[in-house]
């Protein structure tokens, strides 16, 4: 074995321009392969840092609408209580807090939070690395103020000192005390900074509501030897037990459950696995490209292997001499490939919005080597056997044996059709390659372009959060906002601002189910949902929303007196669903939201376009067809809100120190949380659409690539093969024009073939990437026009080379040569 791999690598040297084409094929075939898989180990197959992490189970509450809604935590104390499924079963949601050290005292901050019972850091098998964890007494209401941190906090503001622990620290405008640090493993709510007790929302009215959820769910971790299906029937059975108890609020509510890892990433499982697919196909080109190379050299070979055989050389002698070869090329293929997928891990970062969970640890480690050394031994095994298997046949050895000169085995017909094979199957899975880009390309212009039903340009967006235990009053939080939006629309460059809750593109969610008066009662559990925003006047001019019907909020909507009827806005779809046969203004829905039994109806005053609150097809479709209403700002003052400033000013960045500093003299302790354009918040919310598309489009003109060289390369051994059978066509008077066409012809025949089986495999790949797709079908003409003629304006010129070099053959010198 050793001969022969110093044999191998002799042949590879002898060869030089040959061997660096087809390193550099495999490389690009193996580093595509390499990078994307590096990006599926760290996302879909590493477990999540936790122990037992498949143990751990997310539950929501599934009614009739919502599939996967929030939980109620008058819901989830009942679940604590009775079920018999999970060790740990907590109560969590994601937050952002206002941090400082103190009042007055450095600059305050806004971080990334989670808000949690007890057992939730025990239920991830995690432990704090110094001080204490949650207890059952930090969940009861009236107990002491206290607050976990991250270890990178801890770092950060406290250089890691023990002495960290009985701190005390404002957060949320609450003085709390740090009681622990908990590890860099916890990655809820993209690495949070804070952990928060439930113990200061434990008895607040909206709490101990059983139809008011406010964006909490439940983590479990199953008991040994329990199943989700059977912890699934286990809370379904409680769930049952509470319709019963309380049908006006929890008719039709279940629990549904989804692993934790599913949660986390499941929603990006289709998009690698496509990539993952895209780059398969890469490998393959480039396999059958080199595989072309290494058959036309054994095959010019064939008289050494003859004289081998001669002199008693076995077949698998033979053949394993050319495998070891294919693989040394593969092997070194590979390392370079890691070195491309080094250099190239930086871009495809770069190109991954940090939102995506996981992406971003993404890195060549010992999964990873292992994968790339199994791609490079089989990327050996599939550019040698059939080299291997052609030179060393009987048939092969005995032609080299009797021809001494002018034709060759290299020129036989079953040769000449595994190489035509060859270039069709890269020509087919270009094709396919093509399509697919095309379709997702197609497919992120139409969500790039989808009506949002307001004018994002020149919008910028302030995210402002008030603690609750500064601004504890209505009147309180009214006081700031109104204060604030004086301030802001007196600053230069301001064309209008306005607050809103709830708005296109944030993370929040509002929802209610409603019942429009005087139509009849709706049965529990039955009541129609509806997207609630609380906005100030001014928010349909800042957002570029125009009034289709009636009014916008006036002067003459503000809160009254006693009785007075409070006014909203409804969106066109939910005038069109509930209001079609009659005009919309005037009519009444009852007040869901209040907790006043007799609070009079809303009145409905105007009518505007349905917006977007996230990107056209993203994975949370819910919101996209649920109704929407708005609420005027100061009729439900609200202590989280987006403020919305719309500039022509090009450079924001003044006006972004002038909002902080105006912020800043309202409340010297507030500080303002994302600062984006509309514009960035939509391109972020398209980013994992953005990603696939690049990705495949940049793995399509890989593959266009390799299959013109293939095809070239075919082209260009096809020629000097029949250089003697051109020149006698020649010599007979045929005209160069004929042999160019007749070469031509040749080449695109192949290519005809290899286009009209990558349509068929193109219309399978597109039926695969509906559930990818918006707007867009399987089958796009569009799509496939495009990549027909990318693939044939390429083929010409790879085929034109060689055709015009056939034209050249002088007929005398051919004749003589043979």
């Amino acid at each position: 074995m050793l001969d022969d791999l110093r044999f191998a690598l002799r042949q590879l040297v002898k060869n030089p321009s040959v061997t660096i084409v087809a390193i550099f094929a495999l490389a690009l075939g193996i580093g595509a392969n390499t990078a994307i898989f590096s990006v599926v180990n760290a996302v879909l197959l590493r477990p999540l840092p936790y122990p037992d992490a498949d143990k751990l189970i997310v539950l929501r509450e599934r009614s009739n609408a919502f599939e996967r809604g929030s939980v109620g935590y008058m819901n989830w104390l009942d679940w604590h209580a009775a079920q018999k499924s999970f060790t740990e079963l907590a109560l969590v949601r994601r937050e952002s807090v206002n941090f400082s050290l103190g009042a007055g005292v450095g600059s305050p901050e806004r971080l990334r939070g989670v808000r949690a019972s007890s057992g939730f850091l025990t239920g991830l098998g995690l432990k704090p690395k110094i001080g204490r964890d949650l207890s059952a007494a930090d969940d009861i209401a009236g107990a002491p103020n206290v607050a976990l941190i991250s270890e990178s906090l801890w770092r950060h503001h406290f250089a890691g000192s023990p002495s960290v622990l009985g701190r005390r620290v404002l957060i949320d405008g609450l003085a709390r005390e740090i009681i622990g640090v908990f590890p860099a493993e916890l990655q809820f709510g993209r690495n949070p900074d804070v952990l928060l007790p439930l113990s200061e929302i434990a008895n607040v009215p909206w709490m101990r509501n059983r139809d008011n959820h406010q964006g909490f769910w439940a983590l479990g971790r199953l008991k040994p030897g329990v199943t989700i299906s059977q912890a699934m029937t286990d809370l379904n059975a409680i769930a049952i037990d509470l319709e019963k108890k309380y049908p006006q609020t929890n008719t039709g509510r279940r629990v549904t459950m989804r692993p934790l890892f599913e949660t986390t990433v499941g929603d990006y499982r289709a998009s690698l696995n496509l990539l993952l697919a895209a780059v398969l196909c890469v490998l393959l080109i480039a396999c059958a490209n080199v595989a072309n190379l290494q058959l036309a050299r054994a095959l010019a070979r064939g008289r050494e292997i003859a004289v081998r055989a001669a002199l008693g050389a076995s077949r698998w002698v033979i053949a394993r001499q050319l495998l070891v070869e294919s693989t040394l090329l593969a092997v070194i293929g590979a390392a370079a490939g890691v070195l491309l997928t080094a250099w190239c891990m930086d871009a495809i970062l770069a190109l991954t919005p940090s939102k995506l969970p996981r992406f971003h640890e993404a890195r060549i480690d010992f999964h990873v080597l292992a994968f790339t050394t199994f791609a490079g031994l089989l990327a050996g095994v599939l550019v040698g056997v059939w080299p291997a298997w052609r030179i060393s046949n009987n048939e092969s050895i005995s032609l080299a044996l009797h021809e001494a000169g002018g034709r060759s085995a290299s020129d036989g017909p079953r040769s000449h059709r595994m190489r035509s094979g060859l270039v069709i199957t890269q020509v087919a899975l270009a094709i396919v390659l093509l399509a697919g880009a095309g379709l997702t390309l197609k497919s992120f212009w139409h969500a790039q372009n989808a009506p949002l039903g307001f004018d994002p340009q020149g919008v910028v967006n302030f995210e402002i959060s008030l603690p609750d235990a500064k601004y504890k009053t209505n009147e309180q939080k009214d006081a700031f906002w109104t204060q604030l939006l004086q301030r802001i629309q007196n600053l230069p460059g301001v064309d209008a601002a306005a607050i809103s809750a709830n708005s296109p593109f944030d993370d929040n969610e509002w929802d209610s189910g409603f019942h429009v008066t005087g139509t009849p009662p709706i049965p529990p559990g039955q009541k129609p949902p509806v997207e609630i925003s609380a906005v100030s006047p001014d928010y349909f001019r800042v957002m570029g929303m125009p009034i289709l019907r009636g009014r916008g909020f006036g002067p003459e909507d503000l809160p009254g007196e006693k009785g007075h009827s409070r006014s909203i806005i409804i969106d066109e779809s939910f005038a069109q669903k509930y209001f079609a046969r009659k005009d919309p203004i005037g009519q009444h829905i009852d007040d869901n939201e209040s907790t006043d039994e007799h609070a009079p109806p809303m009145t409905i005053i105007g009518v505007v376009p349905r917006t977007r609150n996230e990107a056209p097809g993203e994975f949370n479709t819910e919101s996209l067809h649920m109704v929407e209403e708005y609420l005027l700002a100061s009729q439900a003052p609200q202590t989280q809100n987006q403020l919305h400033v719309r500039t022509k000013l090009r450079d924001i960045g003044p006006l972004v120190a002038a909002v902080k500093r105006e912020v800043r003299a309202l409340d010297p302790d507030q500080p303002i949380g994302q600062i984006t354009t509309m514009d960035q918040a939509i391109a972020l919310s398209l980013a994992t659409r953005r990603l696939t598309m690049v990705l495949l489009a940049a793995f399509a003109v890989l593959a266009l690539v390799l299959a013109s060289v293939g095809l070239y390369g075919v082209m260009a051994l096809t020629v000097t093969q029949r250089t003697r059978e051109l020149g006698i066509r020649m010599a007979l008077g045929a005209e160069r024009t004929n042999i160019f066409k007749l070469v031509l012809g040749q080449g695109m025949t192949l290519m005809g073939i290899g286009i009209a089986i990558g349509l068929i495999g193109a219309v399978a790949a597109g039926r695969a990437l509906m559930s990818l797709l918006y707007n867009v079908g399987a089958i796009d003409a569009a799509a496939v026009i495009t990549a027909v003629s990318a693939l044939v304006a390429v083929a010409l010129i790879a085929c034109c080379v060689p055709a015009r070099r056939a034209t050249r053959v002088d007929p005398i010198v051919a004749l003589r040569a043979e």
